[in-house]
């Protein structure tokens, strides 16, 4: 895809894990900065992985920062978040975590908004639908006028009630965006 084709819409890139849906960002962020020269957002949720767990779909590799260059245009903003599916012990746990998740990622778009960037590039959205509502996110996204985001969509990480959840939020974004790249 083409810088111009994100260019003042929301484009939502989906996909299992380890599909590319992270290296595609990165490569389309990299064209929209030589492209465009307005400042641009990053928001990167990718959580920290632990080295090891009991999850039968947890490989080294799995999930993943988004490379940024360096450039005064780009503002950065992460914090830190747990992989709730892959850390937690019990269900309990799971959504102790992901509800501590979705109320850091709120607190982190208060900066987001103060840099008033106009594009926003947002890496692993999925987790913050964990616990996070759809409505708000959008919500949050329609303040930026070029909107890209990824997250994980897929069943390899399991099929229960908290994975439907971020299904769910995940098939609302993808009712509500202007192009869908699936991975």
């Amino acid at each position: 895809m083409a810088p111009e084709e994100c260019r003042n819409r929301f484009t939502l890139i989906v996909g299992e894990v380890n599909s590319g849906k992270t290296a595609y960002t990165a490569r389309l962020l990299q064209a929209y900065l030589l492209r465009f020269s307005e400042p641009v957002a990053v928001v990167d949720l990718a959580p920290r992985l632990p080295d090891k767990s009991a999850h039968p779909a947890f490989h080294p590799g799995i999930g993943g920062r988004l490379a940024v260059s360096e450039s005064l245009r780009v503002h950065r903003f992460c914090v830190d978040l747990a992989a709730p599916r892959l850390q937690a012990a019990s269900i309990e746990e799971r959504w102790r975590l992901a509800r501590e998740n979705a109320r850091r990622i709120e607190s982190l778009w208060v900066h987001v908004a103060a840099s008033r960037c106009l594009t926003v590039f947002v890496n692993d959205v999925s987790l913050y639908l964990q616990a996070g509502s759809a409505e708000k996110l959008l919500e949050w996204l329609d303040r930026f006028s070029t909107r890209v985001v990824n997250g994980y969509y897929g069943l390899s990480l399991g099929t229960d009630a908290f994975s439907a959840r971020e299904r769910l939020g995940m098939e609302e974004l993808m009712r509500r965006c202007d192009r869908l790249v699936r991975f």
